[in-house]
């Protein structure tokens, strides 16, 4: 019985938006990842975008050769059933591997910003238990869950926006000059790092695939979610230069939060930064649960076990796994670098193509047989 099959409740396609606007905001907002090319990261963010449409059509056109079943399913029907598991392991292990990662990035980002003194270990068990317990309370908990806070993003942002624009703390003129150092660079930032993460990553979204009513309107969904998500982005690179400057951008760790700590209008409004911290929180929690539910669902579908009992196993797993993966935050922040070059093209790039190659191949040879037959 397919996963769809054994589902007795569905998220809407809007659901499946909201969810997937969370995910591409989640910690891209708010990660420092090149520091290089700071003043262009608006335009390698935009290129990311557009060519992550692409990416995203890809994914959606093979899960739609195999209806109502999710990515480590069809993966065993195209590549045969050893290889299929085995990449299906992988992917168990990439979807747990991001969770860490992602845990380990809230994580910090609370202690760097309001509890420095609270032990990390305390902050990221807080924080997977949370996802954890909205899990084991079901998807269509979750996704309802994305509606409500979606309202909060949206306001947050509109505050925030305003009181940038009212403080007269942008000055656009830091944006010049525009590609100093040619296109090239910026075109190699937008593939290398900014397409995978975190437009690459939606790959996960392949394992919800039979928990939503329309499935063939995923691919709008995603259309929307990456263009809207992906526009946030873009004017994130644009305040955080034009608000603090190139120099103190590439030296801030995380430089939204320095962005609108320099927002102060009177003695009344001040650390609006705290408002914004908010939101990123909830962005990221989105993210690892969604991470998670891929991993657990993974899990479930190869070895057959009970979903709900594999929630706390992962859990455990990756609240551990996020602790000893860098013993500090620089270590941290260059391991995933290394794996923005080493370990996502082989999930978001070379895996999915060659389910797509075969998922053509398997097409064509169904119409060459049909045509035979008539």
């Amino acid at each position: 019985m397919s996963h769809r099959l054994a589902n007795k409740t569905y998220i809407s396609t809007g659901q499946m938006l909201i969810l997937m606007f969370h995910f591409i905001l989640g910690n891209a907002v708010i990660i420092n990842m090149d520091s290089e090319y700071e003043r262009n990261t608006w335009i390698a963010q935009t290129i990311a975008m557009l060519v992550g449409m692409v990416l995203f059509r890809m994914y959606t056109y093979t899960a739609e050769r195999f209806p109502g079943q999710m990515l480590t399913t069809y993966a065993r029907q195209l590549v045969g059933n050893k290889g299929g598991t085995a990449i299906g392991v992988l992917y168990i292990l990439f979807f747990l591997y991001l969770t860490s990662r992602n845990l380990r990035d809230e994580t910090e980002l609370v202690r760097v910003s309001v509890l420095e003194k609270t032990p990390s270990l305390v902050v990221a068990f807080l924080m997977i238990l949370c996802a954890i317990y909205v899990l084991w309370l079901g998807f269509e908990v979750l996704a309802r869950t994305g509606q409500v806070f979606f309202v909060v993003i949206l306001i947050v942002m509109l505050l925030g926006n305003t009181l940038l624009l009212l403080s007269g703390s942008v000055h656009l003129e830091e944006l010049m000059p525009v590609m100093s150092k040619g296109f090239k660079p910026v075109l190699m930032s937008a593939l290398r790092d900014r397409l995978a993460f975190p437009f690459g990553e939606l790959i996960c979204f392949m394992m919800f695939v039979p928990s939503v009513k329309r499935p063939l309107q995923i691919t709008k969904a995603g259309y929307i979610s990456i263009l809207a998500g992906g526009t946030i982005l873009v004017e994130v690179a644009i305040l955080n230069v034009t608000v603090l400057g190139t120099d103190i951008t590439e030296r801030s760790i995380f430089p939204l939060l320095s962005t609108f700590q320099n927002v102060q209008l009177s003695e009344y409004v001040q650390r609006p930064d705290v408002i914004v911290l908010m939101s990123i929180i909830i962005g990221d929690f989105f993210k690892v649960a969604l991470f998670s539910y891929a991993a657990v669902l993974g899990i479930s579908d190869i070895f057959g076990l009970p979903y709900r009992k594999v929630l706390l196993p992962c859990g455990i797993i990756v609240l551990l796994w996020s602790q000893i993966g860098a013993t500090n935050l620089s270590e941290h922040f260059e391991f995933g670098r290394l794996s923005l070059i080493y370990v996502h093209p082989l999930f978001v790039y070379v895996f999915p193509c060659l389910f797509f190659l075969m998922a053509l191949l398997r097409r064509s040879r169904g119409r060459s047989g049909n045509f035979e037959e008539t």
